[in-house]
């Protein structure tokens, strides 16, 4: 089957974005930019103040963010090329079948994580500004469970109010810790926020971990909104500019907070309590989280409704189920392994970014004409996913403090190591099965479409 004959396939079910669809750089810039303050953004900026120093959080946070840039262009400059999302995007590296599987279950369980971890913060903060204002205190867990199935009501069943309810609480959310910050950096001295050395450092290359897993499921989905950019220099320069300046400032603003309150150990919801802020800022967290936990599950429900063949239309039973377990997740208390949750995905989704990397740009030639969506499960594919990922979290301290700590091997970055581990076996093992060869050297240039 043609590119073009591909392209119509694609566009019949609705992911083949054309030339009139195409916007310019700032459209796409700004949707990144807006969507960098958020909690989860705050919580990690948090986790790396309360156990590294101010100097290490930045370094930790631009690093982290650098190794995500560096990886999604590609992804961006390829969805620009082919018009595509991340999900159609995967099956010539994958195949249709391992595309359409691995991806929604990378991506599904990801999402039912973040649901669990939102509505975990939710929880606490509820609990907290209930106890400060009636002296009655209840179970954390109780408050997550019951917060956690309103929000899942909600993705099942919608409630257009949502969308208004999220354009207040994030200007909220900004003003309260704008002055939570300013407050408490004026009470406790800017030399104290810069001398300040935590009780239990998490080390550097922890913290550029935990930095990369907070954006590397978007890092590897950037695809569902640079397939509308004009160019690869505007898919490149919006996804770039918009995501790595603004996060990097958010999770420092996260870590200056934590610092300035250190007996949070990095708890959003403490630090707002700490800063005398618990009920307003309970208001603030929930109504800003709600918006995106809806997001979180119904995207997690359609991911598993098209794993199973159910399209769209499945996606509610599915849903209910994944918002379930993110609940339950909550309940068990998921934050308290937060790091560990973002160091995981850290580890896993780079990987798979580095075999649709390796199939384009080092197999393809970065030309639209070669790409070819394959049947079935591409062995290549799999492989070097599995085996990206799994070197990943070994030499990238993913089980630290877990009874498998035995199986560390610390070196240099696991991210960055696993997607080098993921697009080197790709193109050693497509070359081995004398797979399909294509001419010519790398288009670095946007294809003429």
């Amino acid at each position: 089957m043609s590119s073009e004959s591909e392209a119509m396939s694609f566009e019949a079910e609705g992911m083949h974005i054309d030339e009139s669809q195409r916007k310019g750089l700032w459209p796409l810039t700004v949707i990144w930019i807006s969507n960098a303050f958020n909690v989860s953004t705050l919580m990690t900026g948090a986790a790396l103040g309360a156990a590294l120093t101010l100097g290490d959080s930045l370094i930790a946070a631009f690093v982290g963010f650098g190794i995500i840039t560096a990886y999604m262009v590609l992804v961006a400059m390829q969805s620009c090329d082919l018009g595509l999302p991340t999900s159609a995007l995967s099956t010539a590296a994958l195949g249709k079948t391992g595309g359409r599987y691995l991806i929604s279950i990378v991506v599904g369980l990801a999402l039912i994580g973040w649901f669990g971890v939102q509505a975990a913060v939710c929880g606490s903060s509820f609990s907290i500004a209930l106890a400060e204002m009636t002296g009655f205190q209840i179970p954390v867990w109780l408050s997550a469970v019951v917060l956690g199935g309103l929000m899942l009501v909600t993705a099942v069943f919608g409630f257009d109010g949502v969308k208004w309810v999220n354009y207040i609480a994030l200007p909220l959310l900004f003003v309260i810790c704008m002055y939570g910050l300013v407050v408490s950096v004026s009470d406790a001295g800017v030399a104290s926020v810069f001398d300040y050395v935590p009780a239990e450092s998490m080390g550097l290359v922890a913290g550029i971990n935990i930095s990369v897993g907070l954006f590397a499921l978007g890092g590897a989905t950037i695809g569902d909104f640079t397939r509308y950019a004009k160019s690869r220099r505007d898919a490149v320069i919006s996804s770039a500019a918009g995501v790595w300046p603004a996060n990097v400032v958010v999770m420092m603003i996260g870590a200056v907070l934590a610092i300035v309150v250190p007996e949070s150990g990095g708890d959003i919801t403490l630090i707002m309590a700490g800063l005398g802020l618990a009920v307003i800022g309970m208001v603030a967290l929930v109504a800003s989280t709600w918006t995106v936990n809806v997001s979180n599950a119904y995207s997690a429900g359609l991911a598993f409704a098209v794993m199973l063949g159910k399209g769209e239309r499945g996606y509610k039973a599915s849903t209910i189920v994944s918002g379930a377990i993110g609940i339950a997740l909550a309940a068990m208390g998921i934050m308290g392994h937060f790091t560990f949750f973002l160091t995981l995905l850290s580890a896993m989704i780079p990987a798979l970014a580095g075999s649709m990397i390796a199939d384009y740009w080092f197999i393809r030639k970065a030309r639209p004409e070669n790409f070819k969506p394959l049947d079935g499960v591409s062995v290549p594919g799999i492989v070097s996913f599995i085996a990206g990922a799994a070197v990943a979290m070994v030499t990238g301290g993913t089980f630290a403090g877990t009874p498998l700590a035995f199986l560390d091997v610390p070196f240099l970055l696991g991210p960055v190591n696993g997607i080098v581990a993921s697009m080197v076996l790709y193109v050693l093992i497509y070359k081995a099965m004398k797979l399909p060869a294509f001419e010519g050297p790398i288009q670095f240039k946007t294809p003429q479409r």
